[in-house]
């Protein structure tokens, strides 16, 4: 994952980035982010992709993600992607080395212009496109559809569900049985809450965990 701690390896010229890659990447990123202190962290979230940071197979989510802390901004965009903090090396590190605390449901988050999410849009991901027969689909935000995408590709598209994942704002106001993805499918028996729900909730549902 690349966010704001792997991507201050930027400030450096590219002998150390070289060094960096030599002795294992992940501690010194952590020890750089302990040695050059960031007070204000951008995480760029418009396109991602499912496995490889200059591309492939995109993913588009439409969103920008701030803070200042970049241990809290990093962990948070790993399970907004599917992953815990500590799956992910030099986040697990930058903790030990008192950069800061993970993402946790005390963590203040703040949604700026909620009512312009973007709705997502059908693009030529074939890696994404196998999942589309577990969705069923009505007017998502790419923010909450893009999680899920995350999460299906994490499990390989095998889940313990019965039926479709209902996800998207088409969905407000309806219900039934089935599990709804996000808030606006609230109104289904079994419903992974969040707009947009994070990855990692919607893998431990969807492997069987409870709400």
């Amino acid at each position: 994952m690349t966010c704001c701690m792997k991507n201050l390896k930027g400030c450096i010229p590219d002998s150390e980035k070289r060094r960096f890659h030599s002795l294992g990447i992940d501690r010194p990123v952590a020890v750089l982010n302990a040695l050059l202190k960031t007070g204000y962290c951008v995480v760029d979230g418009i396109c991602g992709d499912l496995s490889f940071e200059e591309g492939g197979n995109p993913v588009e989510a439409n969103r920008i993600i701030a803070g200042r802390n970049p241990l809290t901004v990093d962990s948070y965009c790993a399970e907004l992607i599917g992953y815990q903090p500590d799956e992910i090396e030099y986040l697990r590190y930058g903790k030990e080395l008192g950069l800061g605390e993970y993402y946790s449901q005390d963590t203040n988050v703040i949604e700026l212009n909620p009512q312009n999410k973007p709705v997502h849009t059908s693009g030529g991901n074939r890696a994404a496109d196998r999942y589309k027969k577990l969705i069923d689909e009505d007017a998502a935000c790419s923010a909450c559809y893009s999680s899920l995408v995350y999460a299906l590709h994490s499990l390989g598209g095998r889940i313990k569900a019965e039926g479709k994942l209902h996800i998207g704002q088409g969905f407000k106001g309806k219900g039934g049985d089935g599990i709804g993805i996000g808030n606006c499918a609230r109104g289904y028996k079994a419903c992974i809450p969040g707009c947009p729900p994070k990855a990692t909730d919607i893998i431990h549902v969807l492997t069987g965990g409870a709400l």
